[in-house]
């Protein structure tokens, strides 16, 4: 009997069950404790008809990581399409990015790891031009909002930096918080007694005061805004945060 060939919406189907295992086994066992024979027990797939669709390790941990970014760019997206000033809708970005940490814990703790030089040189070039692509469309996003504040001089960028680098400011700045504090995620040890969520507000507020970014933090109550921005733009993730039994408090 000749073998059945599936037609693409299949093979992608597929193909994203067989990503959704991995990132189930991520969320169980840890990134570095994943390896394909765990892949292949956790499908219904032969270990050949997996590695007809990935070539290992590494270029599954891309595929992930290329839907994180994905996820991602939808989050920010929203966010930079609410109707506020530019500083209000990046703060917005930045807690969506919490949002799907909370959501996404796996692909979250995954982030680093797809980012290894390892993972690019083993995996498809086709893989690494959709991250180059993904990439590209979700600093799409961030400069956007920064030329914006430019053009309505609520922003000037700093003598010494460029929007790359102001985009880098506020991304690992949130991922430092997020890392560092989530309880949905391995915390550190001097956390006592600090919120992720307040935390994330407070040290935006520092950031974009430390630029000038206005209005300054002063000026503007931004907690307010901040929850009313995030009630209208998330509101079904809000909902399926606190089926977890969590709420946003900061």
């Amino acid at each position: 009997m000749a073998p059945k060939i599936l037609d693409e919406h299949s093979l992608q189907a597929r193909e994203q069950e067989i990503i959704d295992a991995a990132i189930a086994l991520i969320a169980r066992l840890g990134v570095a404790n994943v390896t394909m024979d765990k892949v292949v027990a956790e499908v219904s797939y032969s270990k050949g008809t997996v590695y007809k669709h990935f070539t290992g390790k590494e270029d599954l941990l891309l595929a992930i990581g290329n839907q994180a970014i994905t996820i991602m760019s939808d989050l920010f997206f929203r966010a930079s399409q609410y109707p506020g000033c530019a500083r209000e809708r990046m703060l917005l970005i930045n807690f969506s990015y919490l949002i799907y940490a909370i959501l996404h814990p796996a692909l979250f703790q995954s982030a680093i790891c797809a980012k290894s030089p390892n993972v690019y040189e083993k995996s498809t070039q086709k893989r690494v031009q959709e991250q180059e692509q993904l990439e590209m469309k979700l600093m799409g996003i961030f400069f956007g909002l920064i030329e914006e504040a430019i053009a309505d001089q609520s922003f000037t960028l700093p003598p010494h930096m460029d929007m790359q680098q102001i985009c880098f400011s506020n991304w690992s700045l949130g991922y430092g918080v997020i890392s560092l504090l989530a309880d949905e995620l391995e915390s550190c040890s001097g956390r006592m007694g600090l919120v992720v969520e307040r935390e994330l507000f407070n040290q935006n507020n520092l950031l974009l005061d430390g630029m000038q970014w206005a209005p300054l933090s002063f000026e503007k109550d931004y907690k307010a805004s901040l929850k009313k921005a995030l009630e209208e733009v998330f509101g079904e993730e809000l909902a399926r945060i606190k089926a977890l039994g969590r709420e946003l408090n900061f």
